[in-house]
């Protein structure tokens, strides 16, 4: 069931999705072609337009996506969807799945259309493209690269799971007098406890990654409390920079993830409150 689910958030979206993606892309390109062609004046502009809009396509989408779940699922559609005959946990979790599907496939074509970016740059130049990458790619740690694009992709699934919850959670009964505004506030207060909790957990958990020395990027079971305590003690003098790096932030992210999935399929499962 899920899958038929799934078949009907792409027929639902697809529309909005593709002509949403396509304006931008066309945008992203035409200032990609205006470095390239080296335009004077002009060639700048395009280059910093298209990476702009190359990094804010995974945000639009996001944002295409939480219109459509709270369309579908409490606004005039939410009849309709609530009226199938599966379970709400059912629904959530297809509504989520989709949601991590076309996010990662965004923040795919996010990628490709930065390496187009390094392109244009070195075509701007008068650089050689190739070398141009190959160099920039000698200046990356292939460890911290890694890393930093398994911990995006995380960011990603949290994100998901978390504004579908929060809208669900939001459109309760007790709540869903204040309209969309519910999760926005949930939001708000869900930022706020996650940078509470995360800076407690890289400061207290002992996990942690090596910034610095031969061993950079090895894990370690360590937090940011030694560093933190010994920059107080030489507060002064020249601060030390971090060894550590604390990810107990991650660990925050992941339990939290869990619980908003849980209670948000249970909202929409046994709370559901249409207006």
């Amino acid at each position: 069931m899920i899958a038929k689910l799934f078949s009907q958030e792409f027929i639902s979206t697809r529309r909005t999705l593709l002509t949403t993606a396509g304006i931008m892309l066309a945008v992203i390109l035409m200032g990609y072609a205006v470095a390239i062609l080296r335009v004077p004046i002009l060639d700048g502009l395009g280059l910093g337009a298209g990476i702009a809009g190359s990094i804010a396509l995974t945000p639009v989408v996001l944002a295409v996506l939480v219109a459509h779940y709270w369309r579908s699922m409490y606004g005039a559609q939410g009849y309709f969807t609530m009226t199938l005959p599966v379970r709400g946990r059912t629904i959530f979790a297809a509504k989520v799945l989709y949601g991590i599907v076309v996010s990662f496939v965004a923040a795919a074509l996010t990628v490709a259309l930065l390496a187009i970016a390094a392109i244009a740059l070195a075509v701007s130049k008068g650089a050689a493209p190739l070398d141009f990458i190959r160099e920039l790619f000698t200046t990356l740690d292939p460890g911290l690269a890694w890393f930093v694009a398994v911990v995006l992709l995380l960011q990603l699934v949290f994100a998901v799971v978390a504004g579908a919850a929060l809208m669900s959670i939001g459109a309760e009964g007790r709540f869903n007098h204040l309209g969309f505004g519910a999760p926005v506030i949930f939001t708000v207060v869900l930022y706020f406890v996650m940078q509470i909790l995360g800076l407690a957990a890289m400061m207290f958990l002992p996990l942690g990654i090596r910034v610095g020395g031969p061993d950079a990027g090895t894990l370690v079971a360590q937090g940011m409390l030694p560093d933190f305590l010994a920059a107080v003690k030489s507060s002064g003098a020249a601060a030390a920079e971090p060894a550590v790096l604390g990810l107990g932030v991650f660990v925050v992210s992941l339990v939290l993830g869990i619980v908003l999935a849980w209670w948000g399929a249970r909202s929409v499962d046994r709370r559901t409150s249409l207006r």
